[in-house]
């Protein structure tokens, strides 16, 4: 049985990837790991960032019921630390056999402080990897 992780950073979610992983996840019949990787610490003032991180988290966590009323198999961890060293131990940790990870940072674009983080986890991992850019948001017309 495929074994696929959705890793989300704290910062902005990641919510393309889950999407992809939900939709190949119910078409394959794979369990899908969840990990949301929590910055180490707040800084110092740091209530908007707080509000984020929360409101990411209750989101995430919507989603996850919501797959699992639908029958897919979740399982659902939160770690704190830097992101590229949480996701890398999960794989090895515990046998995935497929990472599906958000590549850009938002606009379609990859920043490079994130191609830098995707290039690290990549090359420390040996199972199949899917990046996937998320859209862009719809122009309303009037």
């Amino acid at each position: 049985m495929e074994r696929i992780l959705v890793s989300m950073n704290g910062h902005r979610g990641g919510w393309e990837a889950w999407s992809r992983a939900i939709s190949l996840a119910k078409r394959i019949e794979a369990r899908v790991y969840a990990l949301l990787v929590l910055p180490g610490a707040v800084p110092t003032g740091g209530e908007a960032i707080g509000k984020d991180l929360s409101n990411i988290r209750q989101r995430f966590e919507l989603l996850i019921e919501m797959a699992k009323s639908e029958g897919i198999a979740v399982e659902y961890f939160v770690s704190e630390g830097n992101y590229e060293e949480e996701v890398i131990r999960f794989v090895e940790h515990n046998r995935i056999t497929l990472l599906v990870a958000e590549a850009s940072d938002g606009e379609n674009r990859c920043t490079e402080r994130g191609a830098r983080g995707i290039r690290k986890i990549l090359h420390r991992i040996t199972c199949k990897v899917e990046l996937v850019s998320p859209r862009k948001p719809e122009a309303i017309h009037l």
